[in-house]
């Protein structure tokens, strides 16, 4: 039994405490709101483009004007009192002169100089009509079209032979068979099936 009221005589003083501390930081809070704000700091004048000061008439070149005093009011002429316009910003684009383009857009060319992964399937076809090919070997994707052909000169270690009619996996350079051709040809540098 004493335990519970030395607790509840603990809470009763954290919650008088708590409330005797917002009450002195209640007391210190400005009376009114707009003291609290911009206390101190100086009256910033508005600008209006084409005048000196806000409250001063617009100057036109036809009626003469006065400026206002700190202290004086325009009462007088306030609605017939108007911003004049602003030049206008340059609205003349130059305009560049026609350019001659090619005909067809050009082309992307292969890159030549990197060496990358290709996959398909390595078939080997000797003759083309009697005539023997350049490039017996050749890449196909899964639907028979041909990707490029591959030179297996530079394999080393490999007898493309026995990769013909697998999935492999063909690292290597590629480039067009001869300048303009769109043949292109992947010169081999490792031949492997593929996983």
């Amino acid at each position: 039994m004493g335990s519970r009221t030395c607790t509840f005589n603990l809470s009763l003083f954290f919650l008088l405490g708590s409330l005797g501390f917002l009450g002195s930081l209640y007391a210190q809070a400005p009376s009114n709101p707009e003291n609290g704000f911009n206390a101190g700091a100086p009256e910033v004048e508005p600008v209006v483009v084409g005048r000196e000061r806000w409250n001063e008439k617009t100057k036109d070149p036809e009626t003469p004007t006065k400026s206002l005093s700190e202290g004086e009011d325009d009462k007088s002429d306030s609605q017939t009192s108007r911003i004049n316009e602003l030049d206008p910003l340059e609205t003349q684009q130059v305009k560049p002169e026609p350019t001659e383009l090619p005909i067809s857009p050009p082309k992307n060319k292969p890159a030549t100089q990197i060496v990358r992964n290709f996959e398909g399937t390595l078939v080997f076809k000797p003759r083309q009509f009697g005539f023997a090919n350049e490039y017996p070997y050749q890449l196909e994707n899964s639907q028979g079209k041909r990707l490029a052909f591959v030179d297996v000169n530079f394999l080393k270690g490999t007898d493309a032979q026995d990769f013909a009619d697998e999935q492999v996996n063909v690292m290597g350079k590629l480039e067009p068979v001869e300048e303009g051709s769109d043949d292109l040809v992947i010169r081999a540098r490792v031949l492997r099936l593929s996983n």
